[in-house]
């Protein structure tokens, strides 16, 4: 089994909300350069590096997104699919959430569970629920 971690929950781990023996043990965890590319944008240096450390101790993979999307796909991070389930998953994310910033990568980190048939694992609500709608197995924890 292998698990696609979203940044949401990266930053759950780091602030101690989710405890790393709250995430599944029978199998492995992945993301893509989507993640680490929403880590580096943090502002704050001291929590950049800690999200950063969290990242390299939780994942066992980085592998490319299904799709490419110019200026969020980086060259060699992303393949060339038809892109149709990530335009699924963008489309009903902005219809829940008025076209947040980060749809676009959300959908490409859905995507990648999806094609793949990997599980999801994600604090944010909206995407949850847009994964779920897809059929996307995911493991939801709740935002306080």
């Amino acid at each position: 089994m292998k698990y696609v971690v979203d940044t949401s929950l990266i930053n759950k781990l780091v602030d101690g909300t989710v405890g790393a023996d709250e995430l599944p043990n029978d199998g492995s965890f992945v993301a893509s350069h989507i993640q680490i590319d929403e880590i580096n944008r943090t502002k704050n240096a001291e929590r950049r590096a800690k999200l950063l450390e969290k990242f390299a101790e939780t994942i066992d993979e980085v592998m490319p997104t299904e799709s490419f999307v110019l200026g969020v796909s980086q060259l060699g991070g992303g393949r060339l699919g038809d892109g149709a389930a990530y335009q699924s998953i963008k489309e009903e994310l902005d219809a829940r959430n008025k076209g947040k910033s980060n749809n676009c990568e959300d959908a490409l980190i859905a995507e990648v569970a999806m094609n793949n048939e990997y599980t999801l694992l994600t604090a944010d609500f909206d995407l949850y629920q847009v994964a779920y709608a897809q059929g996307i197995g995911t493991i939801y924890w709740t935002t306080t």
